[in-house]
């Protein structure tokens, strides 16, 4: 950590003290304390010294004993190794003759007539030079037909033959072939008989004349099948290869052993070895040994003089370790000290952390007397959240970080300002006045973080809404204290925030009621204590009915009649609102089922646009009931459109595709914009109730209508005035040319039980759809 930064921490630090002062660690620096550290600094020394002898001795045991793991474990890989070398030279074989072997021209050669001078060139010869086998033979009918020794061709009755070692190996190539054959004659290729068999390899380790040797037997038979094979068995290729110079140079090259060497007696200790795999287990043993790399010895004799070095120079490193060590304690005991103060600092804001903040409040209110008032603060910021997801979390720690440079710049009585979590601050101060000395100093917190900041070249301005509590009038516990505050600010937020609001016992009261109010809504979902009724809407002379708005109703058990003002705020913020607009867009498609061509409009919530299974799930109901999407009208807020979203737009795109129609609920009561409409193509316009209701009242009203209808007319859109309640609202939105109309004028919502007389004003479909072409 830098100098200019520590000194900036503890500046922060300092500030914190002397706003509340807090108990620290002290450190004792007596002479008794230094002569003892003196004494025992000696024997600390010695022991060390002990220590460090006894972990050298271990060490080296320790080096000798690895060595001796290590040195075993490679043996017995490089045994590993060894055996799985024997064994793919044994499998090589077959590459070396099949060459020869699979070949056309070898079958006309051997098998219809011998050609010794090809079968030397090709076979014979050809294996001595290229691959060193130091014997070769063909076998025809159980004889020697050709024999080449060291490379040169010899008569067959002169040459060496072992035919107790060969034959059996011939034999057993000579009987898998003709078993072979057997099946490719009882299963014929293409319906034809006499597809040849593929050629027949074995190869083994065994002793030859007494001489460990490896030897490799192969039918000859053609490759493409121009030469049919005789229908005796084919003749048989035999290589021999003695386990000597040529086979262990061999070893060498691919395995880089030492000294390697065939021995008939088991090798000595200073030698690693392998049994050869003879194939007849009763055959005289022989061994393949060679000189190992013993790496552990080797690397515990290159180490251990420089482990011996650097055990001495450990000792030395200790005794001057030791020495220094009296010296550093007094700065030891600083370091821990400053590691306790920032353990209360909030790192981002330079603002007390929560554990600062308790701290010094459990004591202020410890001193406090009924003559006293401490003010809580508790500072929620507005519009953060947008700044971190346009600009992202970095630039919102930067914003953080200005705020909490103001906030520590006030000058309150006795404040403590401190970093709650997130964007929420916590403030403390001494107030000696009413509540209007305290609402003065909530004024200034406020300006203080509505001054717009400069961040990363952005020009950022965000408000705060306060919820104030003061001790003793709220308590005198700290946590009951923030609680309290943390309900004021949730009023703060809901009454148009930037304001300050001093807690209420009402305000927990409605808290208590609004948690009660979710468990029963968590439980009438479950037990059915919903209906939906359906207000008429009329065509503007107020007399056809175009349509029903499907509205939702809740009859609580014990409370009666709750409005949906009430408790669909709740269903938004907890997430049941989904749920809820679901179950009535179910229930009001299966009761509108049989009402002819009349549309259904129902609600659905911004919250239920957040879900990517809208579309789908709105449209698995209209398949589940069987009704029209084109008689399902979707109402949606304003809302919805300001932010952006790709869910929103995707869900109303889709609703779009499948024939539901659009309407844009309460149009004037929020961010109403052209943009908007042009983008997500609406159907229908509902003017807000504010507004009709305001006709003949405010010129302002009546002018914003016109405008409304007049635009909506020109983009081909239905515009549906709501809240009418008297004749002359709806006169003057005849006078206008609006579409549609609806409020408690004309009719109130009614259950279903009630609408039949209005399904009798229904206007026929060719009459709608006539209006419709005519907008």
């Amino acid at each position: 950590m830098g100098r200019g930064r520590m000194r900036g921490l503890f500046g922060r630090l300092a500030g914190i003290r002397s706003a509340a002062p807090l108990e620290t660690h002290r450190l004792t620096t007596g002479h008794e304390g230094r002569g003892s550290l003196g004494y025992a600094g000696d024997r600390t020394i010695l022991a060390v010294a002990l220590v460090i002898a006894g972990a050298i001795v271990a060490m080296v045991a320790f080096s000798f004993l690895a060595a001796d793991r290590v040195d075993r474990a490679s043996r017995a890989r490089w045994s590993q190794l060894m055996s799985e070398s024997l064994e793919r030279r044994a499998n090589g074989l077959e590459r070396d003759l099949a060459s020869f072997a699979h070949w056309d021209e070898s079958v006309l050669r051997t098998a219809y007539f011998l050609d010794a001078e090809w079968v030397h060139e090709n076979f014979g010869h050809w294996l001595y030079q290229s691959q060193g086998h130091d014997r070769s033979y063909i076998i025809l009918d159980g004889r020697v037909a050709y024999a080449s020794i060291d490379g040169a061709s010899v008569a067959p009755e002169q040459a060496a033959f072992d035919p107790q070692a060969i034959l059996p190996l011939v034999r057993s190539v000579q009987e898998t072939f003709r078993k072979q054959a057997e099946v490719a004659a009882e299963h014929p290729v293409n319906g034809k008989g006499g597809n040849e068999p593929p050629p027949v390899f074995e190869a083994a380790y065994m002793r030859v004349e007494g001489r460990p040797a490896l030897v490799g037997a192969i039918s000859i038979t053609p490759d493409y099948g121009r030469v049919v094979s005789p229908e005796r068995l084919p003749p048989i290729a035999v290589t021999v290869v003695f386990l000597a110079n040529s086979f262990l140079r061999g070893i060498v090259a691919e395995l880089h052993v030492n000294d390697p060497e065939i021995v008939s007696e088991p090798p000595l200790e200073n030698r690693l070895a392998v049994r050869v795999p003879f194939r007849d287990p009763n055959t005289a043993p022989a061994w393949l040994s060679w000189v190992p790399e013993n790496q552990g010895a080797a690397l515990l004799r290159a180490l251990l003089p420089a482990l011996l070095g650097t055990a001495a120079l450990l000792l030395a490193a200790a005794a001057i370790t030791l020495w220094y060590a009296r010296r550093a304690t007094r700065e030891l005991a600083a370091s821990e000290a400053l590691t306790s103060r920032l353990a209360y600092v909030d790192s981002l804001s330079g603002l007390a952390n929560r554990a600062m903040l308790m701290r010094a409040l459990d004591e202020r209110l410890a001193r406090i007397s009924s003559e006293d008032r401490l003010a809580l603060f508790f500072l929620d910021l507005d519009g953060f959240k947008d700044i971190n997801d346009t600009l992202g979390h970095h630039i919102g720690d930067q914003l953080l970080a200005e705020i909490g440079a103001r906030l520590k710049e006030l000058a309150l009585p006795g404040m403590l300002a401190s970093r709650f979590g997130g964007d929420e601050f916590v403030l403390i101060a001494s107030a000696s006045g009413d509540n209007h000395e305290i609402e003065a100093m909530g004024a200034l917190i406020i300006e203080a973080v509505r001054r717009p900041a400069t961040v990363a070249g952005h020009v950022l301005s965000v408000s705060g809404s306060i919820g104030a509590t003061v001790a003793p009038d709220h308590g005198v516990e700290a946590s009951q204290l923030i609680r309290l505050a943390d309900i004021a600010v949730y009023r703060a937020k809901a009454e148009g925030r930037g304001s300050i609001r001093f807690f209420e016992p009402r305000m927990e009261r409605e808290v208590v009621r609004r948690r009660d109010l979710e468990l029963d809504l968590r439980r009438a979902l479950k037990d059915g204590e919903f209906t939906v009724y359906f207000q008429p809407q009329f065509s503007v002379d107020g007399e056809a009915v175009v349509g029903f708005e499907a509205l939702v109703r809740w009859l609580h058990p014990t409370q009666g009649l709750i409005s949906p003002g009430e408790f669909i705020p709740v269903a938004e913020q907890t997430g049941l609102v989904t749920e809820l607009d679901l179950w009535v867009l179910r229930h009001a498609c299966t009761q509108a089922r049989g009402w002819g061509d009349v549309k259904i409009a129902v609600n659905l919530s911004p919250v239920d646009f957040r879900s990517e299974r809208l579309a789908a799930d709105v449209c698995a109901i209209l398949k589940e009931t069987d009704f029209p999407p084109e008689r399902l009208e979707i109402e949606i807020t304003e809302n919805l459109l300001i932010g952006n979203h790709s869910e929103a737009f995707a869900a109303l795109s889709a609703f779009r595709q499948s024939g539901i129609r659009i309407a844009l609920d309460d149009f004037g009561s929020g961010y109403s914009s052209l943009g908007y409409i042009r983008r997500f193509r609406v159907d229908t316009i509902k003017i807000d109730r504010s507004f009709t209701q305001n006709i003949g009242r405010s010129d302002d009203a009546a002018a914003i209508i016109d405008c409304v209808v007049r635009l909506a007319r020109a983009l081909a859109i239905t515009v549906t005035a709501e809240g009418v309640e008297t004749r002359e609202q709806l006169r003057y939105l005849q006078s206008v040319g609006c579409h549609q109309v609806q409020g408690f004028f004309l009719a109130s919502p009614v259950a279903v039980a009630n609408i039949g007389r209005f399904l009798e004003r229904v206007r026929p479909a060719s009459r709608v759809a006539g209006r419709r072409g005519a907008l």
